[in-house]
């Protein structure tokens, strides 16, 4: 009996819409499934609806961004499609895109949906079959390739991608389903954690500041034993839960693998040395000793994140009272404030998963299983993740492309 079709793809993401399309292009007969009524869901939330879809970064710097073991086993896929291949297709499929700070590139429009709908614009020319609100409940390898199970009956292919996500954003659909199936086929499966997540931090007067942004910070975040983890230099959000922005979410994934007894050790003036520091706040007494303490920090800082931190330093009376002992409790709290981290807000407001499917199961020339003949696992279903910026995704675009021109 011949199969329903040649590939299978589960998963309209990122991953699974390049995959999908890769592969119909080169002539194969193929259907794409997806649990949610519609497609790339993912897509159309990130960047608060306006999709940051790739990096402005290249070569090996891209490739260091997702660690040393996760970059070289990238490499293939990232240079045979760089982000410079993924901005020149969607500009042709007429996305105009745009470079924001931090490497960031958007759509001119800053609607998600129009990357979206390039994507499936481009996925039916191709010919794809796409089959939505059909989720896949079981994934079986047959005696001539594979079989699916769903709601609305089996399905059967010569090939499978798993391109199902991971266990972020579970709103979205991502829980995790593709893990199953790799499981029940004879993959391992690395514990998954919450990356690029908010931070939990329980001090009264760091919530107090809710919705302040600084945006040159130095973190460092260290383990119960005072072992720094990861060090990062980029944007800070307040808010009613603790810290947020791409510098808290990034060292995120590391609190989680990390456990409890965290510390996030803060540097609110990155360009300032200690010494010139506490030269500045020597100045400033010497101006004028009637000021208020607070005044002598730097004015690049929000006012209300000054007095914060010359209250957490003990510096509420005028400058004149500042001994040494103050000065220095002074220019600790604005170039090294350490804050106990009590968690994160885990997969429910994580942006992508950590951990999954290791990379030595996969070969990376192809993303093809090497454990299931026939089977080829893509996107953040991967033991991959990068920080904010674009990177997640340009992960996913490059290994289900290449996913979808080997399969």
């Amino acid at each position: 009996m011949a199969a329903d079709c040649d590939l299978l793809v589960v998963g309209a993401g990122a991953a699974g819409l390049l995959a999908a399309r890769c592969a119909a292009e080169r002539g194969r007969r193929v259907i794409l499934v997806e649990k949610n009524r519609r497609p790339g869901a993912k897509i159309l939330v990130s960047g608060g609806g306006r999709c940051n879809l790739t990096t402005t970064v290249t070569g090996p710097a891209l490739e260091a961004a997702y660690g040393a073991a996760a970059g070289r086993w990238l490499r293939h896929a990232l240079r045979a499609y760089p982000p410079a291949a993924l901005r020149a297709e969607l500009e042709a499929a007429g996305v105009p895109l745009k470079a924001e700070a931090l490497e960031k590139v958007f759509p001119v429009s800053d609607r998600a949906a129009d990357v979206l709908a390039a994507l499936l614009r481009r996925a039916e020319a191709a010919g794809v079959a796409l089959h939505c609100g059909r989720p896949v409940t079981a994934l079986r390898r047959e005696r001539e390739g594979f079989l699916a199970e769903t709601p609305a009956g089996p399905l059967t292919a010569s090939r499978a991608i798993l391109a199902s996500g991971g266990r972020s954003y579970p709103q979205m659909g991502t829980t995790g389903d593709g893990y199953r199936f790799a499981a029940a086929l004879g993959h391992t499966v690395t514990p998954t954690l919450p990356a690029l997540a908010p931070l939990c931090i329980e001090a009264p007067w760091v919530r107090a500041l809710a919705g302040l942004s600084v945006e040159d910070c130095g973190l460092a975040l260290a383990d119960a034993a005072g072992r720094v983890l990861v060090r990062r230099h980029r944007p800070l959000l307040f808010t009613h839960q603790g810290l947020s922005g791409p510098g808290p979410m990034d060292v995120s994934g590391w609190v989680e693998a990390a456990g409890a007894g965290c510390t996030l050790a803060l540097d609110f003036a990155p360009p300032l040395g200690r010494e010139a520091l506490d030269a500045a706040i020597r100045a400033g007494i010497a101006e004028s000793g009637r000021r208020a303490a607070w005044t002598l920090l730097p004015e690049s800082l929000p006012e209300r994140l000054r007095r914060a931190l010359a209250e957490q330093a003990g510096a509420t009376g005028p400058a004149a009272a500042l001994d040494r002992a103050g000065r220095a409790r002074l220019v600790v709290a604005v170039k090294a404030l350490r804050l106990p981290v009590a968690g994160t807000l885990g997969f429910a407001k994580a942006e992508v998963t950590r951990g999954g499917i290791p990379l030595d199961e996969v070969d990376p020339r192809s993303m093809a299983s090497r454990r299931v003949p026939g089977l080829f696992i893509c996107g953040e279903l991967l033991d991959v993740d990068g920080p904010i910026g674009g990177y997640n995704f340009q992960a996913a675009f490059a290994t289900g492309r290449l996913a979808g021109l080997q399969a």
